[in-house]
């Protein structure tokens, strides 16, 4: 599973675990953490800083370190996660933090600025640095699940229609103002 938001609830409960490997790993576990009292996190060998490994012991997650080797399956279901030295560790559900990419192809053809993750930068209406051109959902926020993808296109909407109305006020004083 890839969300705590959208999964969790239906895993709550049960041995829970997370797959590692990242420095934002520890801090999803301590949100997996919300859905059962029984949470390991595996994560590849000297890793984990003295900080991070106390705040997992604090809330009681689980730490096994070393290289996943398998998934183990047993009648459709997970029924453990076996490590490189032998070890399985039963579990019911495993999570896997996502990995987000953007999809910035044309926004950087367009010459669109980029951010230091590759994200347009845009304003709070999802205005890119190039007039005219406006981002919304997964473009420009990674973390966009369906309807706050919506939510970001009608505001984005509602803010090109504004600014396609300016325009029309602009082109009619122009217009106006000559005469014509």
């Amino acid at each position: 599973m890839h969300c705590p938001y959208c999964h969790g609830y239906e895993v709550r409960d049960q041995a829970l675990g997370v797959l590692g490997g990242s420095q934002d790993t520890v801090r999803y576990a301590q949100i997996i953490r919300q859905w059962s009292e029984d949470v390991v996190l595996f994560t590849p060998a000297d890793t984990l800083s003295v900080d991070q490994r106390s705040q997992l012991v604090a809330r009681s997650i689980g730490i096994v370190e070393g290289k996943v080797e398998r998934v183990l399956v047993e009648n459709g279901q997970l029924s453990g996660i076996q490590m490189d030295d032998g070890r399985v560790v039963p579990r019911k559900a495993l999570f896997v933090p996502p990995s987000f990419a953007p999809n910035n192809e044309l926004s950087v053809r367009l010459g669109c600025e980029i951010d230091e993750n590759g994200w347009p930068v845009t304003d709070v209406h999802g205005q890119t640095t190039i007039p005219g051109v406006w981002v919304a959902g997964n473009v420009a926020n990674p973390r966009a699940q369906v309807i706050t993808a919506a939510g970001e296109g009608s505001a984005s909407a509602i803010a090109i229609n504004a600014d396609l109305v300016d325009e029309d006020i602009r082109n009619a004083v122009r217009t106006f103002n000559l005469g014509l």
